[in-house]
């Protein structure tokens, strides 16, 4: 079986595999769909979250919408993640990231889509309601200062080399020709945009509604050349297609397409907006669009990300897609031994923490691995650990054991000036002077987590036991499992002869023999000396 066509190819798909809810009762955008979605990332397990498919949109105005919305669909958890990437399991990812983008495979542009079956532009664009068409979701009510686009994918070309950006940006509808755009200033769009402003130039941009995983996999990752990566993820070329307004090349297995012209002499307030670091986004100039044409497939369907407060689909986007990327970084780009696992914990938003597990007998250094990413210009977590093959790097009960027993603060933790990864993080300056973010330097800890030399065993029971143990609660009808990670003890280098005799001993029924022998070397205190 090849790639995934297009988003309707890969919805059948999550159906058959009971990983899509199909919601056919009426639904309203605005306030109902995103508090819907919101609770099976705040009150289930990640392995039950799932995609959601409204079949019946209305919004606050009254309107039916004859499109229908596709809501966390992409990443609703790191199986579904998985399967977009083409492997079989979550383990695999990160090495597939690494193999995309050591072998890309570049595009192929083709003459017609599926994406252009219906074209607004001119008249027709306003008498269908310009953005106003589509059944944009408001994603925090409440508190939003309206609908966004959250997973709209901007295409935009560097005015001077002729490189494309795909890069996912919130996109607010504030006009039914006008989106407006956030993006920092380090961001790809806004490099292009400066570009094109300094040439004396607007800008043209599209963004795309609605694809295959592998495209959103990419712009949400921070990979470069992200048509050529999806390529590589797909296994094979990525057909493109020309806009009809604007002279830029998109995605032919888009559902929905937004094309138009940014001006480069002209920003106006943009948000509030609630993100993915837990809390509501500032308002502030920024970019906006004025929008030329919209193209659709009849049966478009409009897709949107869940972001906001972690964890979200966004958080499994951006964290998975971050881990490849440091991966890759470790492994292939600086060649280093025994990394075996990178992990953004989803509650930091799959950003703000980074752990990475090692083995050192491999030759991994932590805190050589440590300091290559936290050298990442505006990308870095600002918390780094390391940690031994025996943790498990997305369970932060074992993480929180590693750093409890395995390091000392002193001589295990080490504090370093980054570039900041991002403004959104309150925690650098007070809302009232966000300005100052922009040009502020900012902190990782690094911390190593790892052993510094041989242990004592585990205090868990041996394997033998723990299995049997299994065995006997499934036998006896007891809940269902999920086992965390150690949950049976093994020796860590240090445990002599006499240790492992006393334990055998103690399963054949002898600790009585044991006490003989421990009385037998009762050590005689003087009066003075401490017990």
């Amino acid at each position: 079986m090849g790639y995934f066509r297009d988003l309707h190819e890969w919805l059948a798909f999550l159906e058959s595999r009971g990983e899509l809810r199909r919601i056919d009762k009426l639904v309203n955008k605005d306030t109902e769909m995103h508090p819907l979605v919101r609770l099976q990332f705040r009150g289930l397990a990640e392995s039950e979250r799932k995609g959601w498919l409204f079949e019946q949109v209305t919004g606050i105005s009254g309107k039916r919408y004859d499109i229908p919305v596709a809501l966390a669909v992409m990443a609703p958890n790191r199986s579904v993640y998985a399967h977009g990437m083409g492997v079989a399991s979550p383990a695999e990812i990160s090495a597939k990231w690494a193999h995309a983008q050591t072998h890309p495979i570049p595009p192929r542009i083709v003459s017609s889509a599926r994406c252009h079956e219906l074209i607004y532009e001119g008249r027709e664009l306003l008498d269908a309601g310009g953005a106003g068409m589509l059944p944009v979701p408001m994603s925090t009510p409440g508190f939003d200062s309206g609908p966004f686009l959250t997973a709209g994918h901007w295409v935009t070309k560097d005015p001077e080399t002729g490189d494309f950006n795909f890069g996912t940006y919130r996109g607010q509808i504030k006009s039914p020709t006008r989106i407006g755009v956030f993006a920092f200033p380090y961001q790809d769009i806004s490099t292009h945009w400066n570009k094109a402003r300094a040439l004396g130039k607007p800008l043209e941009a599209a963004v795309v509604i609605g694809c295959t995983p592998n495209l959103s996999y990419c712009s949400t990752s921070r990979v470069q050349q992200e048509y050529l990566v999806a390529g590589a993820i797909a296994g094979e070329a990525l057909e493109l297609v020309r806009c009809r307004s604007v002279d830029l090349l998109v995605p032919a297995c888009s559902e929905i397409v937004i094309e138009g012209i940014i001006p480069t002499d002209q920003v106006e307030p943009e948000g509030p907006f609630g993100e993915f670091t837990g809390y509501m986004a500032h308002r502030e100039p920024d970019k906006f669009m004025n929008v030329t044409c919209i193209t659709r497939r009849r049966d478009a369907i409009y897709q949107a990300f869940l972001s906001q407060f972690p964890p979200s689909e966004s958080s499994v986007l951006r964290g998975v897609g971050q881990e490849g990327r440091f991966y890759a970084l470790l492994t292939v780009d600086h060649g280093m031994k025994g990394i075996l696992e990178v992990a953004l914990p989803e509650a930091a938003g799959g950003h703000g923490v980074c752990v990475i597990r090692m083995d050192r007998s491999a030759g991994a250094k932590p805190m050589e691995a440590l300091g290559i990413i936290a050298d990442l210009p505006r990308a870095a977590p600002k918390i780094l650990i390391a940690v031994d093959e025996d943790v498990d790097p997305r369970d932060m009960d074992s993480v929180s054991w590693a750093m409890s027993y395995r390091m000392q603060p002193h001589r295990s933790a080490e504090i370093r000036e980054i570039l900041v990864s991002t403004g959104l993080d309150f925690s650098l300056a007070p809302p009232e002077a966000r300005d100052e973010v922009k040009t502020m330097k900012g902190s990782a800890l690094l911390i190593d987590a790892t052993r510094q030399w041989k242990y004592p065993p585990t205090s868990l029971p041996k394997q033998e036991f723990m299995e049997h143990a299994r065995s006997l609660w499934q036998q006896l009808g007891l809940p269902a499992l999920a086992l965390k990670k150690p949950w049976y003890g093994y020796n860590l280098g240090v445990w002599d002869p006499e240790d492992i005799e006393d334990a055998e001993r103690a399963l054949r029924g002898e600790h009585y023999k044991t006490g003989e022998l421990r009385e037998a070397q009762r050590i005689q205190l003087s009066k003075t000396e401490p017990g």
